[in-house]
């Protein structure tokens, strides 16, 4: 629920009577979500606009800045605004200004444009735009979460339909059920080399700071790999019968080749791969100098490496020929991840010119099949270890030593 903080209500005009029901055949989904929003798709301005979700319960029209943005509109026709709106739980979100822009809901003829104003705010949402209670009463639309559609009187005095876009809701509920887990603050420690402590995959995570990812458009079911509590995988309810069984049986016949802990991921055996760098002979071993990082960058370096340590998937090093500095580079979650800049490393290794598949080819081959999978390697890019002999060139400083691939 938003709010604007010091606005008052409009008081109601004659209106003409108008009727608007709902029944069984206005259900056009065959396993409807009752926890689905409504959300679908309009024309603001000259601008089609996907993920707007209808929203009765707060008296906000909001257009989210990123959304504005792509619209290509000049900031000057927005006008400046000191407010703010004020959500469920008396959070505060500064409005940027408003803006009045022609909103088209409907498909022609069956539709009706009203110009609308929007409350432009800068925060991160599933949503493009939400139209709430002012948009709705001005359209006369009526939303019904069972039904997922809502019905509006059109120009012609009709009343029409306009259904959710079903995939569209589920994703952005999805997102929005997201809460990111506060941090724990720790005291900064001096030995890094411990391993007493159980590293769990999500410190490893490389898609934690993703913004948007795919969400699956029905809903998952848990389904246990191994006895082991937590060992689990989920399945969509979309996929059923044998298929359903026989996925499932694959999955847990292979359930060895799943990894719940970085000491699950034995790596793969450098006799059969591993990276090796192929250096001219004739470039000289640089060491860079070291870089002040500050205290905040230091900290979180020392919390990455400290990771990878525990994993086993960088070591200490003593004696340095290529030395190079780490790079601390903030993430849109506002966290930090840790480079090492290679720059003079990746100046005395050739090109690999390796040509890059088809992807008209990718998708020929896989016709005729009933079903595609897809399957993400994770840190699949530290699982294959450095050539013994290349291991010191990737050797990097550290607040607290050196420390190699």
């Amino acid at each position: 629920m938003l709010a604007i903080e010091g606005t008052t209500p409009q008081s109601n005009k004659e209106v003409d009577d108008l009727e608007i029901t709902f029944n069984q055949a206005d259900i056009c989904s065959v396993a409807p979500h009752s926890n689905d929003p409504v959300v679908i798709s309009i024309q603001t301005g000259e601008l089609l606009v996907r993920k707007v979700l209808l929203d009765p319960g707060s008296s906000a029209d909001v257009l989210f800045y990123t959304t504005f943005l792509k619209m290509i509109i000049s900031e000057r026709l927005v006008q400046p605004s000191s407010r703010e709106l004020v959500g469920f739980s008396s959070e505060r979100v500064p409005i940027k200004g408003y803006i009045w822009l022609k909103t088209v809901i409907g498909n022609h003829p069956s539709s009706r444009n009203i110009d609308i104003q929007y409350l432009i705010v800068d925060c991160p949402s599933p949503y493009n735009i939400i139209l709430e209670r002012p948009a709705l009463n001005i359209f006369r639309a009526v939303v019904s979460t069972f039904h997922l559609c809502v019905k509006f009187q059109a120009h012609d005095g009709t009343i029409a339909t306009l259904h959710s876009d079903r995939q569209q809701a589920r994703q952005c509920y999805n997102a929005s059920l997201k809460k990111s887990t506060p941090r724990i603050e720790q005291q900064d420690v001096k030995a890094i080399h411990n391993t007493t402590e159980v590293l769990s995959l999500a410190d490893l995570n490389p898609h934690e700071d993703a913004r948007e990812r795919p969400e699956p458009a029905d809903e998952l079911q848990e389904v246990s790999l191994t006895t082991k509590p937590g060992q689990v995988t989920y399945i969509g309810q979309a996929l059923q019968g044998k298929e359903r069984s026989k996925l499932i049986k694959v999955l847990q016949s292979n359930a060895d080749l799943f990894a719940w802990t970085p000491t699950d991921m034995p790596r793969i055996d450098p006799n059969i791969i591993c990276h090796q760098l192929a250096t001219n002979k004739t470039s000289r071993p640089i060491a860079q100098k070291k870089r002040n990082l500050g205290s905040e960058k230091s900290k979180a370096a020392l919390e990455e490496t400290k990771k990878l340590l525990k994993a086993n998937f960088i070591k200490e090093i003593r004696f340095t020929t290529w030395l190079s500095n780490v790079v601390m580079v903030r993430k849109t979650s506002s966290k930090w991840r840790m480079c090492v800049d290679f720059t003079d490393l990746n100046k005395a290794c050739p090109k690999d010119a390796y040509p890059l598949p088809c992807i008209d080819k990718l998708v020929d081959s896989a016709s005729g099949f009933k079903s595609l999978s897809f399957m993400d390697a994770y840190s699949g890019y530290n699982q294959i270890l450095m050539h013994p002999e290349d291991q010191s060139k990737t050797a990097f400083i550290t607040e607290h030593g050196n420390l190699c691939y």
